[in-house]
Formats: C-alpha cells, sequence, structure tokens
C-alpha cells in the first residue's frame, strides 16, 4: 500500500539561506533531502556487520560515503555540509566506524495518510534562540552585524564598545575582550597593495 506523506519542515532564516545557497555546484538542499527521505516515521531496529541500534522517529541512518555515492559529490564535501548543518541545528550527527545516525531537528511533524506523526527530536526556532544559537535577528539594535550570541551572554544588552575596540561598559556576565574588526581589514586592504606593488 502507497502511502501519502507530507512533511512539516521548520527553518530559520540563516538554515534556510544556507541550504538554498550553492557552492561549486554542490546542491545543500539534496542532501537534506536525502536525510529527509532516509528518516524513519516509527521505531526501527537497524542491524548490519559490527553496528546494531534502534532508530527512533526522526532519525536516519547514512554513511558518508553512502550519502556522497547517492548524490555524485565527493566525501570531504558531504563531511563539511554535514557539519555546517549540524552547526546550524538542522541535524545532529553521530559517527561511529561503521556508519551515521543523523537526528533530523528541522522537521517538526511528518503527516503520513492524514495521521500527525510528531518528531520528538524537533527543536522550536523560538527554543533555539533562546539556547543561544546563533540568529542576526536577535540583535536588532545591530542592524549591519550579526554577533554570535555563542561566546558571551549578554542579559537583554549589548556592550559598548569604542572605535578602538575597547570595552567601555564592562559587566560580570562576560569577560573583558577587546574587539576591533577596522584594523584587520586594514591590514587585509595593506596586503593586497604590497602584493599588487611587487608585480
Amino acid at each position: 500500500m502507497k502511502t501519502d506523506l507530507n512533511y512539516c519542515i521548520v527553518l530559520s532564516a540563516e538554515q534556510l539561506t544556507y541550504l538554498a545557497g550553492s557552492k561549486y555546484g554542490i546542491d545543500r538542499m539534496k542532501v537534506l533531502h536525502q536525510l529527509i527521505e532516509a528518516a524513519v516515521v516509527k521505531e526501527t531496529e537497524y542491524t548490519m556487520k559490527g553496528f546494531s541500534t534502534t532508530l527512533q522517529v526522526g532519525q536516519a541512518i547514512l554513511s558518508e560515503v553512502d550519502l556522497a555515492c547517492k548524490l555524485g559529490y565527493d566525501k570531504k564535501t558531504i563531511s563539511r555540509v554535514l557539519d555546517k548543518m549540524n552547526q546550524l541545528g538542522i541535524v545532529a550527527s553521530t559517527h561511529s566506524n561503521r556508519t551515521s545516525v543523523h537526528t533530523l531537528k528541522c522537521i517538526s511533524a511528518w503527516m503520513e495518510n492524514g495521521n500527525r506523526i510528531d518528531n520528538p527530536f524537533y527543536v522550536r526556532i523560538k527554543d533555539r534562540q533562546e539556547k543561544g544559537e546563533n540568529d542576526c535577528s536577535q540583535t536588532g539594535a545591530m542592524n549591519k552585524d550579526c554577533i554570535s550570541d555563542s561566546v558571551f551572554s549578554f542579559v537583554g544588552k549589548l556592550p559598548v564598545v569604542s572605535d578602538e575596540g575597547e570595552l567601555l561598559s564592562p559587566s560580570s556576565s562576560f569577560p573583558s575582550v577587546s574587539v576591533s574588526p577596522q584594523p584587520a581589514a586594514e591590514e587585509e586592504a595593506n596586503r593586497d597593495v604590497s602584493a599588487d606593488s611587487q608585480t
């Protein structure tokens, strides 16, 4: 019997931007598609030579080599894409010497033949942001820049930093750090100019 299966996928703007992007002809959405297709919607026993596990709803088992072969991509490329997807909270992967188990955190539920199957591993966008995952919308006061809140805990207010990168209003909730992005840009510009003048 053929089942009618639909997906409830929830992505943040940052996650969607990453998946929609493409570098060197690598379609990142195809990687996610393979993981979604491989995910189980009921508890499933999985056994292979030297490895066995019980997959829970929302988990897929695919080695990086299998994924690379299915998509026709290099294994290192698949590894980098999966690392970034883990970093962004799209999936959570655990590796063994035999294969990898990928837990889909971006699927809230499946609809199978009209029945809703909730994903116990789904993390709501609101909860992701409260736990400090990167999201530029959290720093609305800083219109142009995105500050990673995984480095500092600002607890409702951003620190005041001088043009020289000196922290003007220290707080005990985070360490005193000097950050000066401007000189780095100047150094890069000087490097380019000096490299050009040598030719």
